[in-house]
């Protein structure tokens, strides 16, 4: 792999371009090897690769050699040539279903991760280059610097140094300024928010309020999550986030739930949502939960 790069890196644009049609052009013939999974054809490409084995042979052609020549659909050889060679280097950092995740990013700015939340970032010259890549619920707490990204599929957040919260979940976009100034983008429209204020996307809106009471924003970072009239469908997503769990059948869109519970029980937390709501729950043997209505 070092001769590819050395071979590209004086014509960046032709030979980037060249490159990519190359592999293209090759990906419609390419087969995992037999006996092999398409997992561990990558594996050993990624091997061959890093050790500066040949790939590819042929001045004009640019032919596949060797088993290489039989790997499967040949995007799979160009992710792996791309990652490799050409793509700077992207650290990912999940948070899985029942945990929170705390992070130190390459600048010396922390990020506190939800549960079933993930970042990607790019760890080459960070410093220079501060953009992150949300999926979920994080916290930032930004140190001052470059300007600071955090993209999500909903919108993006720029800042330069503060601390804020960020929910980004399906349809729900929601950012909450502690400190410093926040410029949040969605939808063709931007407004900046200072300490105290949130905003969020709404019709294809994006709204700014004032929170009269900003650390509810955060306190899922203690495990302690807070609702005020939130839809009980959507109480019970966080709950299956929290404790790593699945309801097996719920269908209440019309209820509405105001109240908090704590990450730290999962039977707590189901009687302090359920028991008010006219409801009962039972936890299967797979660690499913059924949620009926109670005829009490």
């Amino acid at each position: 792999m070092t001769e590819m790069k050395n071979q590209y890196s004086g014509n960046k644009g032709s030979g980037r371009v060249e490159l990519e049609q190359m592999i293209l052009d090759n990906a419609s013939r390419l087969r995992v090897p037999s006996g092999r999974t398409a997992e561990e054809a990558l594996t050993l490409l990624k091997a061959r690769i890093a050790r500066g084995e040949a790939v590819f042979s042929g001045e004009k052609d640019f032919q596949i050699v060797d088993w290489v020549s039989s790997i499967a659909a040949g995007l799979l050889l160009l992710l792996a040539i791309w990652q490799i060679g050409f793509n700077p280097s992207r650290d990912r950092i999940v948070a899985q279903k029942g945990s929170h995740e705390e992070y130190r990013l390459p600048d010396g700015s922390d990020v506190s991760l939800n549960a079933d939340s993930r970042i990607s970032f790019n760890n080459r010259n960070f410093n220079n280059n501060r953009h992150v890549s949300l999926d979920g619920e994080a916290f930032f707490n930004v140190i001052k610097g470059s300007d600071f990204i955090v993209s999500t599929p909903a919108g993006d957040v720029k800042v330069l140094g503060t601390s804020f919260n960020v929910y980004a979940r399906e349809n729900s976009f929601r950012v909450s300024c502690l400190t410093g100034k926040i410029l949040v983008s969605a939808q063709d429209q931007s407004v900046i928010i200072t300490p105290g204020e949130s905003v969020k996307l709404a019709d294809k809106k994006l709204i700014s309020y004032t929170d009269t009471d900003l650390s509810l924003a955060t306190r899922w970072i203690d495990g302690e999550f807070v609702f005020e009239n939130m839809a009980l469908n959507l109480v019970f997503d966080e709950i299956e986030r929290q404790f790593n769990v699945n309801f097996a059948c719920r269908n209440f869109n019309d209820k509405f739930f105001t109240g908090s519970f704590s990450n730290k029980d999962l039977r707590i937390a189901l009687e302090i949502v359920c028991i008010p709501m006219g409801l009962k729950y039972e936890i299967g043997s797979n660690g499913e939960i059924f949620v009926t209505e109670n005829p009490d």
